[in-house]
């Protein structure tokens, strides 16, 4: 069963402590073999229950936003019947938890390469945005992507470009409360990354807050190879689910659980089937990517863009129900 669901799971706050990787843990490799399903393949998971609303992460490694950067964000107004066409992206939601059915979805992030062979078959439009920051290193120009590209995850695509190719592949994006469960497992599991429940900057292809942003203290600049990170993959087998490139779901970023909708109630008292179709004034986002740090707001990987946006950090993943 599908599930269509805006908004993100809050994370359990663990906080057992995580031993220090061995050199086995460091030699640990990711199956980069082509399977038909795309670098890797896809991964199935089970059944189980996100707790869904703005993740609450507290700092890490005492990070903290520059006090200019501070001194910008807005604080929360409560959302009122009255203000129909105010949108704060989700964030003044409680947490709820909502059931999810069964599914399978990309070990990876979608690559350039793959995205290439879906342009040149079906004659879909480049990757390409009219504004000066983009040309050059981030416009495409043409089908054929650089031999070191091809196993980058692809970037510069919006909700509709992520979703026309997940058609093409007989699949679709994935659920936000998918993605969930996918990346950090069940709410029992109490992860706060898909790794565990202390953050790790040697784990996952990151940025820094300070400027200019680009962060190659992890051996990328910008994108890195699918995989390169396997130190960081999910309790599930799903590599770079955070950092790399922010990830398009297939819901709408809603305000207002009353937007939602479901079939009744769980044993726990989860939401069943709950929905928010996308697109809509934004989608949901989720990740964060190799230009955003997590150590200052950890849970800020829980975004929303408009569904026309393309970035130089936002790529997708694909999904199908569980084949019979």
């Amino acid at each position: 069963m599908r599930l269509f669901f805006a908004i993100a799971a809050l994370g359990c706050w663990g906080s057992s402590p995580e031993s220090p990787p061995t050199m086995e843990d460091r030699a640990r490799t990711s199956p980069l073999a082509s399977t038909g399903d795309g670098i890797g393949g896809m991964v199935t998971v089970r059944a189980g229950i996100v707790q869904l609303g703005p993740r609450m992460v507290p700092p890490v490694e005492g990070g903290r936003l520059p006090r200019k950067v501070e001194a910008k964000q807005p604080p929360l107004r409560k959302s009122t019947r009255s203000d129909p066409w105010v949108s704060k992206g989700g964030r003044g939601l409680m947490p709820r938890k909502v059931g999810v059915a069964g599914f399978q979805i990309d070990r990876h992030e979608v690559t350039r390469g793959a995205y290439a062979d879906f342009l040149s078959e079906t004659g879909y439009r480049l990757p390409h945005v009219a504004e000066k920051w983009a040309e050059g290193e981030w416009n495409w120009d043409s089908v054929t992507v650089p031999e070191d590209l091809k196993n980058h995850p692809v970037v510069m695509v919006s909700y509709h470009d992520a979703a026309a190719y997940c058609r093409w592949v007989k699949k679709r994006l994935p659920t936000e409360a998918e993605w969930q469960l996918a990346a950090l497992g069940p709410a029992s599991d109490a992860r706060l990354y898909p790794w565990g429940d202390r953050y790790r900057d040697e784990f996952l292809n990151h940025g820094r807050v300070e400027a200019p942003n680009f962060d190659d203290s992890d051996g990328y600049r910008g994108t890195a190879p699918v995989g390169s990170f396997p130190l960081g993959r999910g309790p599930n087998g799903l590599e770079d689910a955070f950092g790399n490139a922010w990830e398009f779901t297939a819901d709408a970023r809603i305000d207002d659980w009353a937007n939602a909708r479901h079939q009744g109630f769980g044993a726990e008292g989860e939401m069943i089937a709950a929905t928010a179709p996308g697109p809509a004034l934004r989608v949901a986002v989720r990740g964060g990517s190799y230009y955003f740090d997590f150590r200052p707001n950890p849970g800020g990987e829980w975004a929303a863009f408009t569904p026309e946006t393309r970035k130089k950090s936002s790529g997708f993943r694909c999904a199908r129900d569980m084949l019979r």
